[in-house]
């Protein structure tokens, strides 16, 4: 009763009637009479995380692990754990932070990097264009990040509406084969680099799918495949830092109606083309035959006239003999 004990590895803040502090560390067993006893919050931060140590004077503090702090109410505010940030290779973050005049300042750190964030530092977050799960259309806001990828990468993207010379309106099909190179031209240039290159990549395939007729785009529907018919997809991401690749076609859609009536017509066509080749045979077939038996009559009038000849020769012969 008139006794507190402090057991081994526990801190306790004593405060007597007269509001004075004495921080004692146990093992410890102290007189209770007049005293107020507060058991120290114990934190610890483990490698790859770190102790945020915000203090009663408005300084704030950031210990990396393996650390370990006590929180004491006469100079600490509160103490935070938090898990330092993992960059692997090809990876990188935008930090920001304000320096000794006030002035914002920004940093790009590169990984492979734990990283744990000074007091006052912040990180960039990205909020893209990005495809919901399981669909290929890119939406503002689908994709939201701290992490910049910078390993060559590639993206599904359907340009839709696209209306040919005959108004014929399609949806074109592309896989585009991209690779950030330059994070600082990327965030002076840009906020939303995916929207970018999306938009430039629908504006060059509208312009150049509307100066043809449908038959014609898909005879020559393998220019979609070449760079050089998205200049302004190229340029534009020379601009914000980003290197094209290649792109590549993988086909096209049409409304059910068109798609019903072009399957038609593509069923008739083949009918048509395997009748053609069909009576072709025929033909050939008839024409052999016919030739065939041109060459057995003809065969069979030599063989008549050679007879001819001979019967001719031996009549002659045996008048010489009748004459001698």
């Amino acid at each position: 009763m008139f006794f507190y004990t402090i057991s081994e590895g526990q801190r306790v803040l004593v405060t007597d009637k007269h509001g004075h502090c004495t921080l004692i560390e146990g093992p410890k067993r102290v007189f209770r009479w007049g005293k107020r006893f507060q058991v120290l919050g114990h934190h610890i931060a483990y490698p790859g995380e770190f102790l945020i140590v915000k203090y009663r004077d408005g300084s704030q503090l950031h210990h990396p692990g393996p650390q370990e702090e006590w929180l004491d109410p006469r100079v600490h505010s509160q103490i935070e754990k938090a898990d330092a940030l993992q960059i692997a290779g090809k990876e990188a973050v935008v930090v920001y932070t304000r320096d000794t005049e006030g002035k914002l300042a920004r940093r790009i750190v590169m990984g492979p990097e734990l990283f744990v964030p000074s007091p006052g530092e912040w990180l960039h977050t990205f909020t893209w264009h990005g495809s919901k799960e399981g669909d290929y259309k890119k939406v503002p806001g689908g994709l939201v990040f701290q992490k910049l990828w910078l390993m060559p990468d590639q993206m599904y993207h359907d340009v839709e509406n696209v209306r040919t010379l005959d108004d014929v309106v399609l949806t074109l099909q592309f896989m585009i084969f991209f690779e950030l190179v330059d994070v600082s031209k990327m965030l002076d240039a840009s906020h939303d680099p995916i929207g970018d290159i999306i938009n430039a990549t629908s504006s060059d395939a509208i312009d150049l799918v509307a100066r043809d007729t449908c038959e014609d785009y898909k005879k020559h529907s393998d220019r979609l495949n070449e760079l050089k018919s998205y200049p302004q997809l190229l340029n534009r991401a020379e601009q914000i830092g980003y290197h094209i690749h290649k792109i590549v076609y993988r086909g096209y859609t049409t409304a059910q109606s068109l798609k019903a009536m072009q399957e038609q017509s593509i069923e008739a066509r083949t009918r048509l083309k395997l009748e053609t080749e069909t009576e072709e045979q025929s033909q050939r077939l008839a024409d052999f035959k016919q030739n065939c038996e041109l060459e057995r009559v003809s065969r069979r009038r030599e063989q008549e006239k050679l007879q001819e000849v001979h019967e001719i020769e031996k009549e002659k012969m045996r008048h010489q003999q009748e004459l001698q």
